[in-house]
């Protein structure tokens, strides 16, 4: 099993009598790039600031790189963070900000402000005052700050929010060539799950202060693609007659449901199988969906509540 780099246990934040997050115990293997997906208000801004130290939990526990309670401040320089807006002082170039950053680090490497701004795609900006950038450009300099220090956790709160298409694009690759080039393991926040989709290799979908679900990459692509399902009382029944058949790629999905990922033109040789077994069949159909309905379906529906 790949190493765990980060683990929460019953992570829980209380304002009064609200729970803002409830009882959340995500799981981060080194080299993730973990998507962790939610709503507006799911819960999710709350769980980076307790993730990166900069708020603290009502109860719970936080293990990073093997620490955890009073040792955390141990290690909390290996983590870095973009949560909300940039910090940025406007009249200043992106250079003179990041030189901010790394004289406050000690860092007076020869060349090092120059190789963050190019892993984050603002080579060329010159003294262009970062008051004048784009809202990409910003993420994309809040990025480089986050990165002095050389943090082995890159923690990133809805980089893409309100972004332009070119915006998400810029800021997705340079996601993706931190990955990449460092191996560096990254917590990205997001409620756009179409758009994690294509860089996460891990999820946690929370919704209300509560994480709903963890899988991979892997595990979300099969529960959105094309497939057979078949609708039915005890689905367990059914399991000897789809192995009898041949089937391999398949999941009893709950009470009611199977999924099957193979031979999607055998839907009526199943029917009939289960038909002879005696076996009740309510329903069956070709169906897929989209990553968005999934997520919306999880969590309760379109209305945003």
């Amino acid at each position: 099993m790949q190493e765990l780099l980060l683990q929460t246990k019953g992570l829980t934040k209380q304002f009064g009598r609200f729970k803002a997050v409830n009882q959340v115990s995500i799981h981060i293997k080194r080299g993730a790039i973990y998507g962790f997906i939610g709503r507006n208000g799911a819960g999710k801004t709350t769980c980076l600031k307790m993730i990166s130290g900069l708020s603290t939990p009502s109860s719970g526990e936080i293990e990073l790189f093997g620490y955890r309670g009073r040792e955390l401040s141990q290690v909390r320089s290996r983590v870095g963070c973009l949560i909300e807006t940039p910090g940025l002082y406007g009249n200043m170039t992106a250079y003179e900000n990041l030189k901010i950053k790394c004289e406050l680090f000690g860092i007076r490497k020869v060349g090092y402000i120059e190789e963050i701004l190019k892993t984050v795609g603002l080579e060329d900006v010159g003294k262009k005052k970062t008051k004048h950038f784009s809202l990409g450009m910003k993420q994309r300099l809040g990025i480089g700050l986050a990165l002095v220090g050389e943090p082995d956790l890159l923690v990133l709160d809805e980089p893409i929010n309100g972004l332009d298409p070119q915006g998400i694009v810029e800021v997705r690759d340079t996601i993706l060539s931190l990955k990449e080039d460092r191996n560096m393991t990254i917590l990205i926040s997001s409620h756009i799950l179409e758009e994690l989709s294509k860089i996460a290799t891990d999820y946690g979908i929370i919704h209300r202060g509560s994480l709903l679900q963890e899988l991979t990459s892997e595990e979300l692509m099969q529960r959105c693609c094309e497939r057979i399902e078949v609708v039915l009382e005890e689905p367990k029944r059914a399991v000897p007659v789809l192995d009898s058949l041949g089937f391999r790629n398949y999941q009893v999905v709950d009470k009611e449901h199977i999924h099957i990922f193979e031979r999607l033109n055998e839907s009526a040789q199943v029917n009939m199988a289960l038909a002879k077994a005696g076996i009740l069949v309510k329903g069956i159909s070709i169906t897929s969906e989209e990553l968005e309905t999934y997520f919306l379906n999880l969590t309760g529906g379109a209305a945003n509540d």
